[in-house]
Parts: C-alpha cells; structure tokens; sequence
C-alpha cells in the first residue's frame, strides 16, 4: 500500500499542535485586595475632580516623541497627572513576550497601541489579555528600548527610567513603580483582532492585535520548526498572503523560548493568523509577535491568485509624456496644495533614467505642508473587479508621509478635496529603512468595493520639520480591471 507523504505531514503537525496545548483553565486574578481597589477608585476620584488629572488617549501620549531624528531624541519625562486607559492585547504565558507588554486603546477596532516595558515575569496572571488598565503616567518616561547612535527600534515605549548605559533609551518600569502606575479594574474585555492587508502595516498600528487572512507558509518552510532550533535568539519567518495576481509576504518573529518552538510548520493548507504589529530588534522590518501556536488557524485550502490574462487596463500613467522638471502639469490631474506651497513635480530617476512624479518639503519655510495629486475620474461601474498598482520609492525619508486614498464623491473642484469622503487604500508604501535607489511594488489593491467615478489621490504630509521632511516618488500607475 502506497502511503501519502503530505498526509503524514499534516498528520504529525496535528500531533504536534495537541501535543503542544496546554490546559488554559486557570484563574486571572481580580484586583480583589482592598489596597489596589482603593489606588485605581483614588486615581478615579482625581480624574473625576482635579482638573489637573486628565486621561489621555495613546495617540496624543505617542505624539510627544519622534523616532528617528538626527540627533537622535533622548527619552521624554511625563511630569504631569495624565491618565492612560487600555486594554492588554500581549501575553507572556507562552513565553513568547518576555518582561513587556502591549496596549491598545479599545477592545475592538483600535486605532492606536502602546509597549509598556515592565520588570515583571508571568505578567499575564495580573495582566491578562483583555484586561482594562489605567496607567498614571506621572514620573515615567516615553522613548524606546532600542535607541543608538546608530540604529532604533522606532517602537514606542512607556519605561520607568532612563536607561544608566544608554540615556537614549528607556527602561523597564521596577516592580514598585507597576504598583504604583499601572492600576487593573475588574473589567475583562474580549479582544477581537482587526483584520487588515499588508499594505496596512504601518508605525500606525503598532502594539495593536491584527488578524490577517489568506495567509500560509511557503513550501520551502513545509517541515521546519517555527523556531531554528539552532538559533539563541528570535527567529523570523516569512509567510505570504493572496494579493490579487500574485503575493505578498510578512515576517512572523518568535522566541526561541516559546513553548511552541518545535513546531513544525506546514504548507498544504492557509487561513488566519492573529498578533501583535511590532518592529524587530533593529527596526529594519514591521513583524507580528503571536500570542500563542493557536494564533495560526490554517486549516482552509490555500488561497489562489487572479488570472490576469482576463484582465484589461482601463487606467495607467506612467509619466514619460510629462517636462523633465517643475511642477506636474497633466491634463485632468489635480496638483494642489492644501497646506504650504510645494506640489508633486517632474522628475527624472538618475538611476532607471525613466520619468516619474516626486514630492517633498525638505527645507520648506512653511510650518506645514499637506499636497494631493490626484487623477482624473475613473469610471468603475462597468467591470466587476479592479486592481490598482503603482511603484514608491524615496530620498531623505525622513518624517513625512506618503498616503492613497480613494473617493467617488468628489466634485473635481479644489476647494472641495478636504470636504469629500475620503477612504485610505492598503497600499505598500516605500519604508524609511528602503535603499533610496529601490523602486517598491504597491501590491495589487482591489477597488471592487467601490462603484461609480472614482479618483485616486496621492496625498503628502510633511512632519512641520523643514530639516527632516524626505521625498517620496512614484511612477507606474495602473489600473486593471474585469
């Protein structure tokens, strides 16, 4: 009788995964003393009454320090009575999280997450997934743990100190100092992950729990445990999703003192994986950390790309018909400045020597500076499915933002581009970290939820910084449609 290798092989990893369970029927504690009661109805009471208690939400708290700046920025001292509330999303239980944990802002949908670095070990018997949490934010300090002259992580943190060997980092918050900051309530939430594309990965979300579907292992993974066994520190792995004709990948990080470590990883199948968004130790690469091996359910036949033999273009711009230089000028674009004076220009990559549009306020004189390009109207009621592409690349990436956004109920006046509905598309946008030569693919972004005539906008944001606000480029647009 002939045996099936790839049966054996799913066989052995559901050995492996039940093997691996662990019994989760154990007791979260409740803040039941009296002593912790009467700190977090204390903390209450100042909020409700002293008019210098104020809570305060994640986003505003991570506004206060910037990443990546030269020279770079030393950790921020929090010396007024702010309030943070939130909701655990990270657990040390599996030992894959070791003496942190991660925050978000609501228990479903958040909008912005935290990393609270704590001298603590099995945190999740006081700070259990879903847990509400105030943290009083008077006396600690917002930086991150990884902050050289050379390189920094770009993951914010809340941390009790300065760190003595390196005062551009934080560190962990002493035992004490969680007594005395971080207040539990009774409330236990259920935390439902957000489902998001890749192209959504962003220093946005970071700390906050995701889901993201159609995922698997690539077949050159099929057998390996998710942890080099060989190696002392995390290991990455890179996994893929669907993406319209072909695919886009993430990386997974986990810890080599994970209890879920020699699993082995399997490729026949896909589906959904739930974690939290972080950066590696570096902050080279966005990564997900899970929670534990039930974070990964594939158990769906993998997903499969779009056929684009059937697929015909009804919208493409790729530049090379435009002036070498100055400000973009093409027949029914829109090249506005809504804050500032600096628009999209002509541009000629000294590299490729192909012609593309680029936008930047290095050395601008205004305080903010906000820029759209914007393509005429495009018409989506008469195909089915569209994929939208194009190409980013940058210089000085420093402090600005590139976004895409997508509307189909603007006039085409410019004075009603901040008044219409704009949604943000799930684009791959070029990274700080990408060598300045590199040209990244958006993927391929599915607009079949929108219908009637539809403009895609390129909207630029500058941080206010004038030494610091890089240039983005971008060539290649095209639209694909069925």
């Amino acid at each position: 009788m002939k045996i099936n290798s790839s049966k054996i092989a799913v066989i052995s990893l559901l050995i492996i995964l039940l093997s691996s369970c662990i019994d989760d029927s154990f007791d979260i504690p409740t803040p039941s003393g009296t002593e912790e009661n009467e700190a977090l109805t204390i903390v209450l009471d100042n909020i409700a009454n002293d008019p210098t208690w104020n809570v305060i939400s994640i986003s505003e708290l991570k506004s206060r320090y910037t990443p990546g700046l030269t020279p770079r920025m030393s950790p921020v001292l929090i010396n007024k009575n702010d309030v943070l509330k939130g909701y655990v999303v990270s657990s040390d239980r599996s030992n894959n999280f070791f003496e942190e944990i991660y925050i978000q802002d609501a228990p479903e949908n958040p909008t912005s997450g935290i990393k609270i670095a704590i001298s603590l070990r099995n945190s999740n018997t006081k700070f259990n997934i879903g847990r509400a949490v105030y943290i009083h934010l008077n006396g600690l300090y917002l930086g991150e743990t990884r902050n050289t002259n050379f390189s920094n992580d770009g993951v914010l943190t809340i941390g009790g100190k300065v760190d003595f060997n390196n005062p551009l980092q934080v560190a962990q918050m002493s035992e004490t100092q969680i007594s005395n900051h971080i207040f539990r309530t009774k409330v236990t939430e259920t935390i439902i992950p957000k489902t998001i594309k890749i192209g959504e990965i962003n220093n946005q979300i970071i700390g906050t729990f995701v889901r993201i579907e159609d995922a698997f292992f690539p077949t050159e993974l099929n057998g390996l445990t998710i942890v080099d066994q060989n190696e002392t520190f995390d290991t990455k792995r890179v996994l893929s999703v669907c993406n319209g004709s072909g695919f886009l990948n993430f990386i997974i990080e986990n810890s080599p003192f994970a209890n879920f470590s020699s699993v082995k990883m399997q490729s026949e199948t896909g589906g959904t994986i739930d974690g939290i968004i972080t950066k590696d130790f570096n902050g080279d690469n966005f990564v997900m950390v899970i929670n534990n091996i039930e974070a990964i359910n594939f158990k769906a036949p993998l997903c499969q790309p779009l056929d684009l033999s059937t697929f015909t273009t009804i919208f493409e711009e790729d530049f090379e018909e435009t002036s070498g230089s100055g400000n973009l000028s093409i027949p029914e674009w829109t090249n506005f400045s809504q804050e500032g004076t600096r628009l999209f220009k002509s541009y000629t990559d000294s590299d490729t020597g192909n012609k593309a549009t680029s936008i930047g306020a290095f050395r601008a004189t205004e305080a903010n500076t906000i820029s759209w390009l914007i393509t005429p109207k495009i018409n989506l009621d008469n195909t089915t499915i569209e994929l939208l592409s194009f190409e980013s690349s940058n210089s000085f990436p420093d402090g600005s933002e590139l976004e895409v956004l997508i509307t189909t109920d603007w006039d085409g006046t410019e004075t009603n581009i901040k008044t219409a509905t704009w949604t943000t598309l799930p684009a791959i946008i070029v990274p700080d970290t990408e060598n300045f030569m590199n040209w990244i693919p958006s993927g391929d972004i599915e607009l079949s939820n929108f219908s009637g005539n539809a403009h895609i906008a390129f909207k630029y944001t500058g941080s206010g910084d004038p030494t610091m606000d890089g240039t983005f480029e971008i060539d290649n647009i095209k639209i694909l449609a069925q």
